[in-house]
Protein backbone atom coordinates (compact mmCIF):
# COMPACT_ATOMS: atom_id res chain seq x y z
CA UNK A 1 0.00 0.00 0.00
CA UNK A 2 1.26 3.22 -0.72
CA UNK A 3 -0.09 7.07 0.19
CA UNK A 4 0.29 9.25 -2.51
CA UNK A 5 -0.08 13.03 -1.45
CA UNK A 6 0.08 15.69 -4.02
CA UNK A 7 1.00 19.50 -2.46
CA UNK A 8 2.00 22.53 -4.85
CA UNK A 9 5.63 23.44 -4.27
CA UNK A 10 8.71 21.44 -3.31
CA UNK A 11 9.30 23.67 0.02
CA UNK A 12 5.69 21.45 0.84
CA UNK A 13 7.81 18.22 0.07
CA UNK A 14 10.72 18.87 1.75
CA UNK A 15 8.87 20.26 4.83
CA UNK A 16 6.40 17.20 5.53
CA UNK A 17 9.05 14.83 4.46
CA UNK A 18 11.52 16.51 7.86
CA UNK A 19 8.29 16.25 9.74
CA UNK A 20 7.18 12.62 8.81
CA UNK A 21 10.34 11.61 9.18
CA UNK A 22 9.73 9.02 11.82
CA UNK A 23 6.55 8.04 10.92
CA UNK A 24 7.50 7.31 7.65
CA UNK A 25 10.27 4.67 8.88
CA UNK A 26 6.96 3.38 10.76
CA UNK A 27 5.26 2.49 7.54
CA UNK A 28 8.14 1.39 5.52
CA UNK A 29 8.61 -1.40 8.31
CA UNK A 30 4.80 -2.43 7.80
CA UNK A 31 5.09 -2.31 4.20
CA UNK A 32 3.36 0.55 3.56
CA UNK A 33 4.75 4.34 2.31
CA UNK A 34 4.01 7.92 1.53
CA UNK A 35 4.87 9.66 -1.90
CA UNK A 36 4.68 13.16 -1.91
CA UNK A 37 3.90 14.85 -5.59
CA UNK A 38 4.36 18.83 -6.22
CA UNK A 39 2.40 19.92 -8.40
CA UNK A 40 3.98 23.37 -8.83
CA UNK A 41 1.78 25.94 -7.53
CA UNK A 42 -2.37 26.46 -7.09
CA UNK A 43 -3.71 26.60 -10.45
CA UNK A 44 -1.73 23.78 -11.70
CA UNK A 45 -2.96 21.72 -8.80
CA UNK A 46 -5.76 22.25 -9.61
CA UNK A 47 -6.10 21.72 -13.03
CA UNK A 48 -4.11 18.26 -12.72
CA UNK A 49 -5.57 17.04 -9.56
CA UNK A 50 -8.66 15.45 -10.63
CA UNK A 51 -6.51 13.30 -13.64
CA UNK A 52 -3.54 12.39 -11.58
CA UNK A 53 -5.31 11.11 -8.38
CA UNK A 54 -7.18 9.02 -10.49
CA UNK A 55 -4.55 7.66 -12.28
CA UNK A 56 -3.29 6.29 -8.85
CA UNK A 57 -7.18 5.77 -7.63
CA UNK A 58 -7.03 3.36 -10.92
CA UNK A 59 -3.95 1.77 -11.27
CA UNK A 60 -3.97 0.19 -7.37
CA UNK A 61 -7.07 -0.88 -5.37
CA UNK A 62 -4.90 -0.58 -2.06
CA UNK A 63 -3.55 2.64 -2.20
CA UNK A 64 -4.89 5.90 -0.85
CA UNK A 65 -4.17 9.53 -2.18
CA UNK A 66 -4.26 12.87 -0.50
CA UNK A 67 -5.27 16.62 -2.14
CA UNK A 68 -3.28 18.95 0.06
CA UNK A 69 -2.83 22.62 -1.48
CA UNK A 70 -2.79 25.60 0.29
CA UNK A 71 -5.90 27.46 1.27
CA UNK A 72 -4.33 30.77 0.34
CA UNK A 73 -4.47 32.09 -2.01
CA UNK A 74 -8.67 32.03 -2.43
CA UNK A 75 -9.07 34.65 -4.73
CA UNK A 76 -8.59 35.12 -8.61
CA UNK A 77 -8.78 31.42 -8.88
CA UNK A 78 -10.56 30.26 -12.39
CA UNK A 79 -14.57 30.07 -11.58
CA UNK A 80 -14.39 25.99 -12.08
CA UNK A 81 -12.32 25.98 -9.16
CA UNK A 82 -13.52 29.10 -7.35
CA UNK A 83 -13.71 28.55 -3.76
CA UNK A 84 -14.27 30.75 -0.31
CA UNK A 85 -12.99 28.10 2.03
CA UNK A 86 -12.05 24.78 3.22
CA UNK A 87 -15.06 23.03 2.73
CA UNK A 88 -15.21 24.67 -0.65
CA UNK A 89 -11.82 23.66 -1.69
CA UNK A 90 -12.49 19.87 -0.46
CA UNK A 91 -15.51 19.65 -2.93
CA UNK A 92 -13.57 21.22 -6.13
CA UNK A 93 -11.35 18.42 -5.33
CA UNK A 94 -13.68 15.78 -4.96
CA UNK A 95 -15.72 17.22 -7.81
CA UNK A 96 -12.58 17.36 -9.88
CA UNK A 97 -11.39 13.67 -9.05
CA UNK A 98 -14.79 12.23 -9.38
CA UNK A 99 -15.41 13.76 -13.10
CA UNK A 100 -11.76 11.85 -14.01
CA UNK A 101 -13.00 8.63 -12.62
CA UNK A 102 -16.73 8.96 -14.86
CA UNK A 103 -14.49 10.02 -17.74
CA UNK A 104 -13.14 5.90 -17.71
CA UNK A 105 -16.89 4.95 -18.01
CA UNK A 106 -17.43 3.54 -14.70
CA UNK A 107 -20.30 2.88 -13.04
CA UNK A 108 -21.65 5.23 -10.58
CA UNK A 109 -20.42 2.68 -7.42
CA UNK A 110 -17.23 1.85 -8.90
CA UNK A 111 -16.56 5.60 -8.60
CA UNK A 112 -17.95 6.13 -5.19
CA UNK A 113 -15.88 2.83 -4.32
CA UNK A 114 -12.32 4.83 -5.62
CA UNK A 115 -13.65 8.35 -3.84
CA UNK A 116 -13.40 6.65 -0.64
CA UNK A 117 -9.98 6.18 -0.88
CA UNK A 118 -9.65 9.79 -1.79
CA UNK A 119 -8.89 12.63 1.05
CA UNK A 120 -9.35 16.04 0.12
CA UNK A 121 -7.82 18.44 2.47
CA UNK A 122 -5.46 21.93 2.67
CA UNK A 123 -2.92 23.64 4.40
CA UNK A 124 -4.41 26.19 6.37
CA UNK A 125 -3.66 28.06 4.97
CA UNK A 126 -0.08 27.53 4.00
CA UNK A 127 2.76 25.09 4.37
CA UNK A 128 4.12 27.87 7.58
CA UNK A 129 1.04 26.95 9.47
CA UNK A 130 3.03 24.32 10.69
CA UNK A 131 6.21 26.64 11.91
CA UNK A 132 3.86 28.35 13.57
CA UNK A 133 3.04 25.12 16.06
CA UNK A 134 6.47 24.08 16.43
CA UNK A 135 6.88 27.29 18.59
CA UNK A 136 9.86 26.00 20.18
CA UNK A 137 11.87 24.92 17.25
CA UNK A 138 10.49 28.07 15.19
CA UNK A 139 12.63 30.21 18.45
CA UNK A 140 15.51 28.06 18.26
CA UNK A 141 15.66 29.07 14.61
CA UNK A 142 15.66 32.73 15.31
CA UNK A 143 18.08 32.45 18.13
CA UNK A 144 15.47 34.01 20.42
CA UNK A 145 13.47 32.78 23.57
CA UNK A 146 10.47 33.37 25.17
CA UNK A 147 9.12 35.06 21.91
CA UNK A 148 5.17 35.78 22.26
CA UNK A 149 2.76 34.27 19.80
CA UNK A 150 1.35 37.18 18.23
CA UNK A 151 -0.74 34.96 15.96
CA UNK A 152 -4.14 33.89 16.29
CA UNK A 153 -4.72 30.45 18.36
CA UNK A 154 -4.63 27.71 16.93
CA UNK A 155 -2.37 28.84 14.39
CA UNK A 156 -5.01 27.32 11.09
CA UNK A 157 -7.42 30.29 12.55
CA UNK A 158 -5.39 32.90 10.74
CA UNK A 159 -6.90 34.76 7.77
CA UNK A 160 -5.95 35.40 3.77
CA UNK A 161 -4.75 38.69 4.72
CA UNK A 162 -2.24 37.51 7.07
CA UNK A 163 -1.74 33.99 6.34
CA UNK A 164 1.00 31.89 8.38
CA UNK A 165 3.75 32.63 6.03
CA UNK A 166 3.29 36.26 6.18
CA UNK A 167 3.91 36.09 9.64
CA UNK A 168 6.72 33.76 9.61
CA UNK A 169 8.49 35.82 7.01
CA UNK A 170 7.98 39.15 9.65
CA UNK A 171 9.70 37.03 12.30
CA UNK A 172 12.89 36.26 10.11
CA UNK A 173 13.20 39.83 9.15
CA UNK A 174 12.49 40.83 12.97
CA UNK A 175 14.73 38.68 14.93
CA UNK A 176 17.44 37.44 12.16
CA UNK A 177 17.23 40.71 9.98
CA UNK A 178 17.47 38.26 7.20
CA UNK A 179 14.67 36.68 4.73
CA UNK A 180 13.14 33.43 5.23
CA UNK A 181 14.51 30.59 2.96
CA UNK A 182 10.97 27.96 2.88
CA UNK A 183 13.25 25.43 1.21
CA UNK A 184 15.74 25.51 3.87
CA UNK A 185 14.08 27.18 7.11
CA UNK A 186 11.11 24.84 6.99
CA UNK A 187 12.77 21.84 7.07
CA UNK A 188 15.45 22.95 9.94
CA UNK A 189 12.88 23.73 12.02
CA UNK A 190 10.48 20.55 11.14
CA UNK A 191 12.87 18.26 11.33
CA UNK A 192 13.02 18.42 15.49
CA UNK A 193 9.71 19.20 15.89
CA UNK A 194 6.93 16.35 17.22
CA UNK A 195 4.28 15.66 15.21
CA UNK A 196 2.42 14.90 17.62
CA UNK A 197 2.73 18.68 18.82
CA UNK A 198 2.25 20.23 15.64
CA UNK A 199 -0.86 18.03 14.47
CA UNK A 200 -2.63 18.72 17.65
CA UNK A 201 -2.25 22.32 17.39
CA UNK A 202 -3.48 22.02 13.79
CA UNK A 203 -6.57 20.39 13.42
CA UNK A 204 -7.47 20.19 9.43
CA UNK A 205 -3.65 18.98 9.35
CA UNK A 206 -3.87 16.31 12.65
CA UNK A 207 -7.45 14.98 10.78
CA UNK A 208 -5.51 13.88 7.85
CA UNK A 209 -2.72 12.37 9.73
CA UNK A 210 -5.46 10.64 11.55
CA UNK A 211 -7.17 9.25 8.02
CA UNK A 212 -3.94 7.87 7.11
CA UNK A 213 -3.25 6.25 10.11
CA UNK A 214 -6.73 4.48 10.14
CA UNK A 215 -6.57 3.33 6.78
CA UNK A 216 -2.65 1.83 7.29
CA UNK A 217 -3.23 0.75 10.63
CA UNK A 218 0.02 2.83 10.77
CA UNK A 219 -1.12 5.59 13.36
CA UNK A 220 1.42 9.09 13.52
CA UNK A 221 2.20 9.45 16.74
Amino acid sequence: MKVWIFVEGRSDVRALEALWRGWRRKLREQGRGIQLIQLDNKPKFLRKIGSRAMEKLVNDPCDLVVGLPDLYPNKGIALEYKHGNLEDLRDVQNRLVRRDLKKRGMKSTVVDSHIERFYASAMKHDMEVLLLAAHHQLESRLRVSNMPRSWRQPPEEQNQDKPPKKIVQALFSRYLRKSYRENVDSLAILRNAELRDVAEQCPTFGAMIDWIGEKTHVPGY
